[in-house]
């Protein structure tokens, strides 16, 4: 059975379990964790970009210097430049990177919940879809990025420490440069959660009307640049991610505002995460008519989606919940409200399982393993113990030479570059 499929079950059970069986809730997480930490940080060859990254590993000379060409001579960002020349200097295998980067961003990911969600396995459970299984299996770069930020970088945000918060920023930026839009963020922590709401509709607005042919050739004509050309043209929308979006923003304005009426006190921290996560589906419904660029602005942001709708369902239980100093903890409260903490976390954990089966079947047809009969359910794991494994589908050296090949006029720029320094 695919062990993928299986992880994500034994998540949502986990994150069932942690509901009703709080006292264990440190030890379901710690199982859960070291499950899916150790099923990611194991595979090999599987995800849409794991060639394509060895093929980039492949061009990364081992040498770390400041020279021009170094520092601007080749794809990728230079964060990630570095964290691949490390392990060149030891000649390591490219599994090796992957195995780092996996055990690295989900140490950073456990510290993020600790610290932030009040129902951790939930959270992790609710991170799997999007940052797990896709960003951690196959977009290494920006999950690197991800996770920097949300492990050692977000608690600046939410202390104010805007120096230490715009360098942990660039610092994240330099593993994907996605992470330059969060700089943003500073700007949203003085609007009000209001103000926040406003400019989501506001950007629903705009993202419909940049799509336009009109406003289209407009846009382009006073700026006529690459990804602009790519974002405006070449891209769709996709209208169940702008759906699924919409849908749960309401249902988490909803809930603010009826914890808004019951005169119940909202931590700071939630809000100023509420506000960050608005910001998100600002960043999205800004860009929804090309969902790959939404999709890849907004994805910290679904992230952060589990920590408001953890705070926000466990301020309906108890206010004892929301003790971000000492280890939170989960308690009971108000029936009432305790019901609807319930019903909504039912619905994220209901939306989440199927969002997970929906990028799970993609990865099988994307990675052309229905034309070999795979299914949902046959979806094979290939580990880095029995990586040959990985040719049954697919002939691993043959696309891994292609994109060396691709990536190859990079670094010979790179040593062009190097040549004429003084």
């Amino acid at each position: 059975m695919n062990l993928y499929l299986i992880v994500l079950l034994l998540l949502m059970a986990g994150a069932v379990l942690e509901w009703f069986k709080p006292k264990y809730q440190q030890k379901i997480f710690t199982v859960c964790w070291c499950v899916t930490t150790a099923v990611v940080a194991l595979r090999f060859g599987q995800g849409t970009d794991y060639a394509t990254y060895e093929g980039i590993y492949r061009t990364i000379p081992a040498v770390i210097d400041l020279s021009k060409g170094y520092i601007c001579g080749f794809y990728p960002e230079m964060g990630w430049r570095l964290f691949c020349a490390f392990f060149k200097l030891f000649q390591a295998p490219f599994w090796t990177v992957t195995m780092a980067a996996a055990v690295i961003e989900m140490l950073l990911l456990g510290r993020f919940l600790k610290k932030y969600v009040p129902y951790q396995t939930t959270g992790l459970f609710l991170s799997y879809p999007v940052l797990i299984f896709v960003y951690m299996v196959s977009g290494l770069r920006q999950a690197m990025a991800i996770c920097i930020f949300l492990g050692l970088v977000l608690p600046f945000y939410l202390e104010k420490k805007w120096i230490q918060y715009v360098i942990g920023v660039l610092i994240a930026a330099s593993f994907h440069k996605v992470g330059y839009g969060w700089l943003v963020l500073v700007i949203a922590y003085y609007i009000p959660v209001w103000g926040m709401v406003t400019l989501t509709g506001a950007a629903m607005v705009v993202g419909l009307i940049i799509q336009i042919p009109v406003v289209e050739q407009l846009i382009l004509g006073i700026l006529p640049s690459y990804h602009m050309t790519q974002f405006l043209t070449e891209g769709s929308m996709s209208l169940f991610a702008v759906g699924e979006r919409v849908v749960s923003f309401a249902v988490l304005l909803m809930l603010y505002i009826w914890l808004c009426r019951q005169k119940e006190e909202i931590p700071k921290w939630v809000q100023q995460l509420f506000k960050v996560y608005i910001c998100g589906v600002c960043f999205y419904m800004l860009m929804s008519g090309n969902a790959y660029y939404a999709s890849r602005y907004a994805a910290i942001f679904k992230v952060v989606e589990c920590a408001v709708a953890a705070g926000l369902v466990a301020c309906c239980r108890s206010s004892e919940d929301m003790m971000i100093t000492e280890k939170p903890r989960i308690g009971t409260g108000i029936p009432f409200q305790k019901h609807v903490g319930t019903g909504v976390m039912a619905f994220f954990l209901c939306l989440t399982l199927v969002m997970g089966v929906k990028n799970l079947h993609a990865a099988v047809s994307e990675g052309g393993y229905d034309k070999l009969g795979v299914n949902l359910f046959t979806y094979p794991y290939v580990s880095v113990l029995n990586q040959q494994k990985i040719n049954d589908y697919y002939d691993y050296q043959e696309k891994t030479d292609q994109m060396y090949e691709y990536n190859l006029e990079d670094q010979q720029l790179w040593m062009l570059e190097s040549q004429e320094e003084p």
